[in-house]
């Protein structure tokens, strides 16, 4: 689909997940996605990336 990857951890008892591109280590469109889980975090996190491949104009330079 994508050179997207999703990372992901707890944090103060909820999950937090980010899209990094390959070329960058940042949160791609600098955005940290929240879930109650795990994954609804990541689910979260494959949501942006299918939004970021439709509309590379979510990505703040």
């Amino acid at each position: 689909m994508s050179d997207y990857v999703i990372h992901s951890e707890a944090r103060a008892g909820h999950w937090v997940a980010w899209v990094t591109s390959a070329a960058d280590s940042k949160p791609a469109g600098s955005v940290i996605l929240p879930g109650q889980t795990q994954e609804e975090a990541e689910s979260n996190a494959q949501h942006w990336i299918e939004r970021l491949t439709q509309d590379s104009s979510l990505l703040r330079l």
